[in-house]
């Protein structure tokens, strides 16, 4: 197992996927500080970090998609997955080192998104509105998250040999989650009123009361919604993205759900995998 995590992590850092991704998350990271503070310079109003520091979790796990895919991947084009189980490598060492760099290499982009965040926002004036507490436990979660839709890329890389399959099906999944999560979100976030207001009509005012949102989300449907918008890793996302967690403990555990069912799904499945 340590052999394979070694050979995997210095395959890793000189990918050059990686690399990319890695600079792109630096320069998102590195911008929206001096975006908010020329925001900031004009409007007079002071701005806080929160306001984009967890951009990065919607931002990391759509880059995870696309380097796990591309980076097992290669491994089946290379062969090199039938050449360590040739060597005698057990496959569930094969698919749990794989499962553990691809983790890594997911929180090292959110590293590369809120290091260069956090110092150049300080630097232009830019505080944390939220305590301190607060913002480690945001961290906590996101890394969370971060493990989760690991699992769920390396279970379809794993599973699938063609890298365009992969790569199709694991950056399919990515946006899926997230815009299943901004739907769920946004109905959920309609109002039970709309409110009364006045128009003219032939030059007359018309006064329109307070009446019923046709579109809002009431009885068991909402509790299946707001169950499927902490399950889910794009509810997940976006709940972090805006640091509007009503219950950050339960969030955690549906991370650890998902993390442990899909690797003990992907491990039965790459045993039992017949390798061309």
């Amino acid at each position: 197992m340590s052999k394979l995590l070694k050979a995997n992590f210095f395959r890793l850092v000189k990918d050059k996927t990686f690399l990319l991704l890695t600079v792109i998350m630096f320069a998102v990271g590195a911008l929206l500080p001096f975006a908010h503070y020329m925001d900031s310079v004009h409007s007079g109003v002071p701005w806080a970090l929160d306001f984009s520091f967890f951009t990065y979790a919607f931002l990391a796990p759509i880059l995870l998609a696309v380097l796990t895919s591309l980076f097992v991947g290669n491994e089946y084009s290379n062969g090199t997955i039938r050449n360590k189980i040739i060597a005698g490598h057990r496959r569930i060492c094969i698919y749990l080192s794989n499962l553990i760099v691809c983790i890594a290499a997911g929180i090292v982009l959110c590293a590369a998104y809120t290091v260069p965040h956090v110092c150049l926002g300080l630097l232009l004036n830019g505080r944390f509105g939220s305590p301190a507490r607060t913002v480690i436990l945001y961290i906590g979660l996101s890394a969370a998250l971060i493990t989760a839709v690991a699992a769920l890329f390396v279970l379809i890389a794993m599973l699938c040999q063609n890298k365009a399959h992969t790569a199709a099906g694991c950056i399919l999944l990515a946006f899926i989650l997230l815009l299943f999560g901004v739907y769920i979100t946004s109905s959920l976030n309609e109002p039970e009123y709309l409110p009364a207001y006045t128009y003219i009509e032939n030059g007359v005012a018309v006064e329109e009361p307070e009446t019923k949102n046709p579109n809002y989300v009431s009885g068991t449907k909402r509790e299946i919604y707001e169950f499927l918008q902490d399950f889910m890793p794009g509810g997940q996302m976006l709940q972090l993205a805006d640091m509007e967690v009503e219950n950050p403990p339960i969030l955690a555990v549906y991370d650890g759900i998902i993390f442990i069912a899909a690797t003990a799904c992907g491990i039965i499945a790459f045993k039992r995998k017949d390798l061309k």
